[in-house]
């Protein structure tokens, strides 16, 4: 429950202190998960656009933040709003400009945050979901090469499955692309405030 997942993220140390938005966030499903790794369950905030969902978080997770709307338009994605991770976990396949919707999450940030980009499936799957339902699922997974082409247009590096340690991820680029269709995960990080190397693993990548 969401007593359970606060305690977990108020723990010692530096774990418990990280702000998070959960884009498509569904029945808040990856609370638990975020708690283990740091995440503040105070400070996250869930955002879907299904009511039905909603209900099933805020039953599961009692106190905490979940809001209804989309990502263009919902004040949990709004300046002043400020985050230490924005996560699009199987959510940034439905949106049709991802560019402008990573710019838009970038804005959110503070400090050394990261844009966490994620599908359990991977990214061959959600070519075949694009290929047999494009009315809904918009756009595939970024690759390596696209990802990369965006996080320097944000002012950002891009951390590989393998920087992420994804278990079977080598490095390589070849190594990581071929990772990433059967497990996709990236990240962009900002640079520090002397534009230097970022910190390790956070509650929404995982401690590498």
């Amino acid at each position: 429950g969401g007593g359970g997942c606060a305690a977990r993220g108020g723990g010692g140390g530096a774990g418990g202190t990280v702000a998070v938005l959960d884009v498509g966030c569904g029945d808040g499903a990856a609370l638990p998960y975020l708690c283990e790794a740091g995440a503040d369950a105070a400070r996250y905030a869930g955002l879907d656009l299904s009511s039905r969902m909603l209900r099933a978080a805020r039953a599961s997770h009692p106190g905490v933040r979940f809001e209804q709307g989309s990502f263009l338009t919902a004040a949990a994605a709004a300046p002043p709003a400020q985050y230490d991770a924005v996560l699009f976990n199987g959510a940034l396949q439905f949106f049709g400009d991802q560019r402008a919707a990573l710019r838009r999450a970038a804005a959110l940030l503070g400090g050394r945050g990261r844009l966490v980009l994620a599908h359990a499936n991977g990214a061959a799957f959600v070519r075949d979901e694009a290929a047999r339902n494009p009315q809904t699922v918009l756009s595939t997974m970024p690759s390596l090469e696209e990802a990369e082409e965006i996080g320097s247009e944000l002012g950002m590096r891009l951390l590989t499955p393998h920087q992420l340690g994804v278990p079977g991820a080598a490095p390589g680029g070849e190594a990581d692309a071929a990772a990433l269709d059967g497990f996709y995960l990236l990240a962009l990080e900002k640079a520090g405030p002397e534009g230097g190397e970022g910190s390790g693993g956070d509650a929404a990548t995982g401690r590498s």
